[in-house]
């Protein structure tokens, strides 16, 4: 009788760069760059995470129904979205910014710049507003496929503590944490209430059932880093090594002798999320320094994996990835 498997995912975007970076060398040409990435999307997160926190604080007499961390598709056409507020005013997509320094906007070229605090570099960013205008784009088209009417706006949420803006538009809705539900407050008094076609729940529900995940090739094919420049091996949670050797049914690390029976896990993961989304008896033999067939079959075997193919020539995939 064969026991229940266990179900295994991609690693979060940082975890997995975090990972790509314990597995390539300190001088590698890329590793700058991987920083800047996971610092990047640690902040984002960090970022979501206080517009969410923020909101708990939002009280409204009407109807409203807040949905986060959107992924949604038309066709070849995908956006991430942090969030949507739905009332029966309006919809509002929610953008947030986690950019710290002195904010300065340019009316002329309709640019953002920065200038970092204390030294005053002057770095130029992305209008906000542009990607704005395509998440609002893109539910009003999402609401007429479906029937729902509902008009649509937006907010930008600057989430950095030490983020200072000196100019901004003066007609666009940009604000930062502290300042977001008084926002929120001043669209929805400026739009009347809308005959909206379906219940509030209805239509979260269909976001819901819509939502798309999000595909990222390999971090080593996106990130075009050489696969023999990644190194081999288990990852020891204790040392950080990746030296941990398959004993019986545990793994017990080469360099410090820790114990570890389900190291295995975290070696799979990091093969679909860094080097290929196939996986072979003899990849992940070569990936994890494993050598017996048969143990590895028996590894792969706990987990709810995508198998095609006869035992030799069998193929693993993450189901949905």
């Amino acid at each position: 009788m064969q026991g229940i498997k266990t179900e295994l995912d991609l690693l979060p975007k940082t975890l997995a760069i975090e990972c790509l970076l314990k597995r390539i060398p300190p001088s590698h040409k890329q590793r700058e760059y991987l920083e800047n990435q996971l610092h990047r999307a640690t902040a984002g997160i960090r970022g979501e995470g206080k517009m969410v926190k923020k909101f708990k604080e939002f009280s409204y007499e009407g109807n409203y129904l807040p949905v986060w961390d959107l992924n949604m598709k038309l066709g070849e056409w995908a956006v991430q979205i942090d969030g949507l507020l739905l009332t029966e005013r309006c919809a509002i997509v929610m953008d947030s910014k986690n950019v710290s320094g002195e904010i300065h906007y340019d009316p002329l070229n309709e640019e953002y710049y920065r200038k970092t605090m204390p030294d005053g570099e002057i770095l130029t960013l992305e209008n906000p507003m542009f990607q704005l205008k395509k998440h609002i784009h893109f539910i009003r088209k999402w609401f007429r496929l479906h029937n729902i009417n509902l008009p649509v706006t937006g907010l930008i949420v600057y989430t950095a503590n030490s983020c200072v803006f000196h100019t901004k538009p003066s007609d666009a809705l940009v604000c930062k944490t502290y300042q977001m539900n008084q926002y929120l407050y001043q669209i929805l008094r400026d739009n009347p209430l809308t005959a909206v076609s379906r219940p509030l729940m209805d239509i979260g529900k269909l976001i819901a059932a819509n939502q798309v995940p999000f595909k990222l090739s390999p971090l080593s094919e996106f990130y075009k880093i050489d696969l023999r420049d990644v190194k081999t091996g288990v990852y020891c949670n204790k040392c950080c090594s990746h030296g941990m050797r398959r004993i019986k049914k545990s793994w017990i690390c080469a360099a410090c002798g820790n114990k570890d029976a389900a190291a295995d896990r975290l070696a799979v993961q990091e093969y679909f999320s860094l080097i290929d989304r196939e996986l072979t008896n003899r990849k992940f033999r070569e990936f994890s320094g494993i050598v017996e067939p048969a143990a590895v079959w028996r590894i792969l075997a706990k987990y709810d994996l995508e198998v095609t193919g006869e035992r030799k020539t069998r193929v693993y995939k993450i189901k949905n990835s």
